[in-house]
């Protein structure tokens, strides 16, 4: 796969970029206020207007398809977050990105491997990153990506790891409860 820049894009890319950039600002807020089928919609038409403008193999499009990931996680729907964050992370992979992105969807890919019942996958994931930075297993959390010896790990499975108590409490009522099973070392 090859990364794709734009640069000096047409007026009409331009006009598409920003369009794609609006409906992932409103996909975001309607993800945050529980909308999940609007978010999935947005996401969709913002992807669709991206690889159109862009292609389909820029950071952009994996921004919004790493996003689109965690909706389709919260929504139950497993094959099309794994699909969505494979993308995702395959472009971020080999552009060399930012590690928070990395950090987010090394999280979410994780998420989707406790969701199998794959522990020790899961713990993996989260710990592949570079410089051993980890993003917060809390969706909610507004904190970035932090270095896995600051983090507090679950005391059960040791393969989740939080950046407070509070968040790790916010997780294990909303997420982690349902899939937390047997240590993994």
């Amino acid at each position: 796969m090859s990364i794709t820049a734009q640069v000096n894009p047409s007026v009409n890319a331009a006009v598409a970029a920003f369009e794609a950039s609006d409906l992932n600002t409103q996909a975001y807020q309607a993800q945050r206020s529980g909308n999940l089928q609007e978010a999935e919609r947005l996401y969709l038409l913002a992807i669709e207007l991206k690889e159109r403008s862009s292609g389909p193999n820029t950071m952009t499009v994996a921004t919004s398809r790493g996003m689109l990931g965690e909706v389709y996680l919260k929504m139950g729907k497993i094959e099309e977050a794994e699909d969505n964050l494979k993308k995702a992370m395959a472009v971020i992979s080999e552009s060399g990105a930012s590690s928070f992105n990395a950090a987010v969807t090394r999280e979410n890919l994780a998420q989707l491997a406790e969701m199998k019942g794959e522990m020790g996958e899961a713990k993996a994931l989260r710990l592949g990153g570079a410089s051993h930075t980890v993003a917060c297993a809390n969706s909610e959390c507004t904190r970035q990506r932090l270095r896995i010896d600051v983090l507090k790990q679950c005391s059960n499975c040791k393969s989740v790891y939080y950046c407070s108590e509070t968040c790790q409490r916010i997780d294990w009522r909303g997420r982690h409860k349902r899939y937390c099973s047997t240590p993994t070392r």
